[in-house]
């Protein structure tokens, strides 16, 4: 448990070891409640912890805790607002006011790689138009931001700036997933899925950040997204959001500023 220990302190601080003392009976009691049995841990993002488990039926699920309940309130909101696409994983239970998501487990449930689905799966998920209830995208912007700096401390003002200046733009705005990298794709029997949002409302083109930079041809995989979202505006997010991706070729050479 100590990376997971790691982890959580990272992102939420010391005050979050009673969480993590409680953790063990957590799991025990949500096990019990759903039927679960425990198969393995899961390797976590930066804000919650993952059990693959199976049910009573013998069905694979993924039970998910966080120590900040709102962001389980969150993401159980934007996958229901996706819930009638194929393109998004099903979540089976939840316990909100203790943070705890009970989702589908996905078969075979590998990252998905690049490739001509991406698109597809953007265009999926583009198809929800559901605004309310959620934070703009200028938002999640300064979250990103915020943490890139405590990773890795840097003078960032000016992609701040033009990150900022691009989710303030009057553009059509759809319900974005607003953390869409290829981890957070998973292939599935009914094709690729996508698993926890960080949902924003905002400028579409902004959810293709990182699978223009999945490739060394940056420019080649912004035209070849620009299928589904605003080419130049996804060029332009590319530019502002260089920093994220400071060992890709395009930005290692210095073609983009960031």
């Amino acid at each position: 448990m100590r990376a997971l220990d790691e982890r959580m302190t990272v992102r939420f601080g010391s005050g979050v070891r009673p969480w993590l003392d409680g953790l063990p009976a957590l799991l025990a009691d949500l096990t019990a409640r759903w039927g679960l049995t425990v198969v393995r841990d899961l390797p976590g993002g930066n804000t919650s912890h993952t059990v693959l488990c199976t049910t009573a039926d013998g069905a694979p699920a993924v039970l998910k805790v966080t120590p900040e309940p709102p962001i389980a309130a969150q993401e159980s909101a934007a996958l229901g607002a996706w819930a009638d696409s194929p393109a998004v994983v099903d979540v089976l239970a939840e316990d909100l006011p203790a943070g705890v998501l009970l989702l589908e487990g996905l078969v075979p449930g590998t990252s998905a790689q690049d490739g001509p689905e991406l698109p597809v799966l953007l265009a999926e998920l583009g198809r929800v138009r559901v605004v309310d209830g959620f934070p703009p995208l200028a938002a999640g912007v300064e979250r990103m931001f915020g943490l890139l700096a405590r990773r890795r401390p840097g003078d960032y003002a000016a992609s701040v700036g033009a990150a900022s200046a691009l989710a303030a733009d009057r553009v059509p705005v759809r319900l974005l997933h607003g953390d869409l990298h290829l981890g957070n794709v998973l292939r599935s029997d009914r094709g690729l899925v996508a698993i926890d949002p960080r949902a924003t409302v905002g400028d579409p083109a902004f959810d293709a950040v990182d699978f223009a930079y999945a490739g060394p041809d940056l420019d080649a995989r912004v035209e070849w997204l620009s299928s589904v979202v605003d080419g130049d505006r996804l060029a332009a997010w590319c530019a502002a959001l260089a920093p994220f991706f400071p060992d890709h070729p395009a930005v290692a050479a210095g073609r983009l500023s960031g």
